[in-house]
């Protein structure tokens, strides 16, 4: 209790330390209509070329591991709302005169998204029209440099995207390039942290899983570290980054783990109980 006492009192909330921009994945309502393989994304291209503008990366929770994706060859058709984006159809109040402009704009992905158009417009997830995503006024923050994480783990999965990869509802994303954050994130301190404080499935210390939603993520204390303190664990995971399944991983973590503990100011008695040796 006093070791967890003096975390929350070293550091900022994690939701402040990134001005609130903690997001979930998106959800489409209808996988099985936006989320399409290499071989559809191929013909919808050859068929149209615009429709490459829509279609973008896809990760899944399972996708995430530990330093890395392992992406699936997965692509989303990302027509987002006319709520957040402005369409040739976004204007007109008429969903025959709206449909007539998707159609004409992109072709091929009218054609394709039409196979589910009942299901489409009976889902609750969906835009101002029935081929558009939810409302989401972050989406343009899939495109950027960000932190992605599974949101139910045995620990924490975290990998670090610039590619513009969009992800489903089972992963959130953290927009930033900070990396010492995804160095702190996978360390023992933060797993110490989650395993007492996040919602488990199962027994968290014997093989049981944790949510690591918004709600319990928003509230982990950062160290406002300065640039030389964050330098050595910038350079550790940019090594890790550059080859997660390489023989060096084990090491690099350990030694992130050490710059952690000393960020955080813990004592050799307080790494012990964070470690299970006490």
């Amino acid at each position: 209790l006093a070791l967890m006492e003096k975390l929350r009192k070293a550091g900022t909330p994690l939701g402040e330390y990134v001005e609130g921009k903690l997001y979930r994945g998106v959800l489409t309502g209808f996988n099985e209509a936006f989320v399409i393989d290499e071989a559809t994304r191929q013909r919808l291209i050859a068929e149209d070329p615009k429709s490459a503008e829509l279609i973008k990366p896809w990760l899944r929770g399972r996708d995430i591991r530990k330093w890395k994706a392992e992406w699936a060859g997965l692509y989303l058709i990302g027509i987002s709302s006319s709520a957040n984006r402005e369409w040739p159809w976004s204007k007109e109040k008429s969903e025959a005169k709206a449909r007539s402009l998707f159609e004409r704009a992109y072709p091929a992905i009218c054609k394709h998204l039409s196979q589910w158009e009942d299901q489409l417009k009976a889902r609750d997830d969906q835009g101002q029209f029935w081929w558009e995503l939810r409302s989401c006024a972050y989406y343009q923050e899939f495109e950027r440099a960000k932190i992605v994480y599974a949101d139910i783990a045995k620990h924490l999965r975290a990998s670090y995207d610039t590619s513009g990869t969009f992800c489903a509802n089972t992963l959130y994303i953290l927009p930033t390039d900070d990396l010492t954050l995804l160095g702190v994130l996978h360390s023992k301190i933060f797993d110490w942290y989650a395993r007492n404080n996040f919602q488990p499935f199962g027994d968290p210390w014997e093989d049981g899983r944790l949510r690591f939603i918004a709600q319990f993520m928003e509230k982990f204390p950062i160290i406002a570290a300065s640039d030389q303190q964050k330098k050595p664990i910038v350079q550790r995971v940019r090594r890790i980054l550059d080859d997660p399944d390489g023989p060096d991983v084990p090491r690099l973590e350990r030694e992130i783990d050490q710059l952690v503990y000393t960020l955080y100011g813990l004592t050799e008695e307080e790494i012990a109980l964070v470690e299970g040796r006490k």
